[in-house]
């Protein structure tokens, strides 16, 4: 039950920064550490991390069919992306103006991407976080290689 309360919350958290988001148009990556609750570090984007979050993007594979997406320990990052990027996939086909990488604790990342509707989409992809770490000048804190 605790987990489902919990889920329920980080959701409604990431809708409330997309909302944010929209209304600012700050463009700023934000990286929210889910151990503490909060945003930790917002970093300006440049044409770097909006190139490989296209990267990231594009090396979609599947979708993330497990029971909880949204971890309970661990990273999001989420990347503003002006332009929007174009999600050509078999699962959608959507201008994408937000994307959130997930990093879970003992798990390889994911993505959460938005629709024009507002519905999320769940993507595992093989593409390389490396260079966006780098940009994003973002360590994980011991809890992932």
């Amino acid at each position: 039950m605790t987990r489902k309360i919990f889920t329920i919350v980080i959701l409604s958290f990431i809708c409330l920064l997309s909302l944010q988001v929209q209304a600012h148009a700050e463009g700023k990556a934000e990286i929210f550490h889910i151990n503490k609750g909060k945003v930790i570090k917002k970093v300006p984007m440049n044409n770097v991390i909006h190139k490989e979050t296209e990267t990231i993007i594009q090396s979609v594979t599947d979708l993330y069919r497990e029971l909880e997406p949204i971890p309970q320990k661990g990273y999001m990052v989420k990347i503003p992306l002006d332009p929007a990027i174009m999600v050509k996939n078999q699962w959608m086909e959507d201008l994408v103006s937000e994307v959130i990488v997930i990093f879970p604790e003992y798990e390889n990342p994911h993505l959460m991407v938005f629709n024009d509707e507002n519905m999320p989409y769940f993507f595992r992809f093989n593409g390389s976080v490396d260079k966006l770490l780098t940009k994003l000048d973002l360590k994980f804190d011991g809890q992932r290689e």
